[in-house]
């Protein structure tokens, strides 16, 4: 290879690890910034508990339903393609937001839902395809960037809010880096043959459903997203019903998103030094059990820090949800079915979370049943992880 050609390559797989860094960018600050600002909502809107918890869920659900049909898209028209078409729609969705009443709140969320939904599962096959000796390291990458980007988002949301911009446009802010991310996937479209002829479909749920190891993978990701979403929704309210100020709750609930990073980036650095899964598996869901306990028996006491247990251990868990998506696949072909059929199972189960918890809290006027909830589904998670994280891959499953 002449050393144009090969400048040409390095240059466009750097301009491709920039589409998934700005991708991961854009995927939590339309959803984590709604957390602290819940409270703000409600009283504008009138909203109840459950309401409330439908903003959050409604892109979850979703992401449930659009992710299976996501893959087929891909091989149809491209994954560069349709991974920009997610970036326009992404902010078309954010600022439809904007409007004033009910209706548009809900039909923005739904569309930027399925933008969202696009980007997700279409990412771990471009990261195969493209990276395929790295795809642990480009995950792990991938995740802190989207911690970093939620925790910015959860920490801005007030004090944005409390300006000319108020909560909606507090919101709406975050159509900017959709935008300039959808930049930089047309510049892909451009540099690059579309992504065709499609390969055949390696697999449908069927055939999934017939792997063991499938099946674990995409269980411990519902898991872990259901318990994620509900703690996403509420930890804010849950803070602040212990006497904490919305300030400081709003900051806290930034920090335990932000310290969630710190596993994503130790698995993207020393993740191919662990030959079984299994020990990250329990220790991510022992962290967070932790601290929901913690939380619920000490309320503000050391909040800050219980909350932290919960960052790093749900931060953990979607980190090894998502690498298990890659290194669990056998091909680029297969992560990408896995990643959409695993996505949709697990977010149609992880939608009701939001508005389940705020359902039991609007019954009983407590937050006692929400936590020991989201218990219950990581010691679950956990269980289930252990047979997601043995070293194997589905194509050695037997049919």
């Amino acid at each position: 290879m002449g050393e144009q050609p090969r400048r040409q390559l390095n240059s466009g797989r750097w301009l491709l690890l920039a589409g998934v860094v700005l991708a991961a960018i854009n995927l939590r600050p339309v959803m984590t910034a709604i957390g602290p600002l819940i409270g703000q909502i409600q009283a504008d809107t009138g909203l109840d508990a459950a309401g409330a918890g439908l903003i959050v869920a409604l892109p979850v659900l979703c992401f449930g339903i659009f992710s299976g049909m996501v893959p087929r898209f891909g091989r149809r028209f491209g994954l560069e393609e349709v991974l920009l078409g997610a970036m326009l729609l992404l902010a078309a969705g954010i600022l439809l937001r904007l409007m004033p009443g009910i209706p548009p709140l809900y039909l923005g969320t739904a569309v930027l839902g399925v933008a969202i939904a696009s980007i997700n599962v279409l990412l771990p096959g471009v990261t195969k395809r493209s990276f395929p000796l790295e795809g642990r390291r480009i995950s792990g990458m991938y995740v802190a960037v989207l911690g970093v980007s939620a925790t910015v988002a959860s920490a801005l949301a007030i004090p944005l809010s409390e300006t000319w911009l108020g909560w909606r446009g507090a919101l709406a802010v975050w159509a900017v880096p959709a935008l300039v991310a959808a930049l930089v996937w047309a510049a892909l479209v451009r540099r690059r043959p579309p992504s065709r002829p499609a390969p055949p479909r390696v697999a449908g749920l069927r055939a999934l459903l017939r792997s063991r190891l499938a099946v674990a993978v995409m269980l411990f990701m519902a898991a872990q997203s259901f318990a994620f979403w509900v703690v996403l929704t509420w930890l804010t309210e849950i803070l602040i019903s212990t006497g904490i100020g919305e300030v400081n709750a709003g900051l806290i609930f930034a920090t335990s998103l932000g310290l969630g990073v710190i596993p994503a980036v130790a698995l993207s650095l020393f993740g191919d030094r662990v030959r079984d899964d299994r020990v990250l598996v329990v220790a991510a869901g022992a962290s967070t059990i932790a601290g929901l306990l913690a939380l619920l028996l000490f309320e503000s006491a050391g909040a800050i820090v219980w909350a932290s247990l919960i960052g790093v251990g749900q931060g953990a868990g979607f980190a090894l949800g998502l690498t298990f998506f890659v290194s669990r696949a056998a091909s680029h072909e297969m992560a990408a079915e896995l990643s959409g059929t695993g996505q949709s199972v697990a977010y149609l189960i992880a939608a009701a979370g939001p508005v389940l918890a705020g359902s039991i809290h609007d019954a009983r006027s407590s937050w006692g049943l929400v936590i020991g909830m989201i218990v219950v589904v990581v010691v679950i998670q956990t269980a289930i992880g252990l047979e997601a994280g043995r070293p194997a891959t589905i194509a050695e499953e037997p049919a």
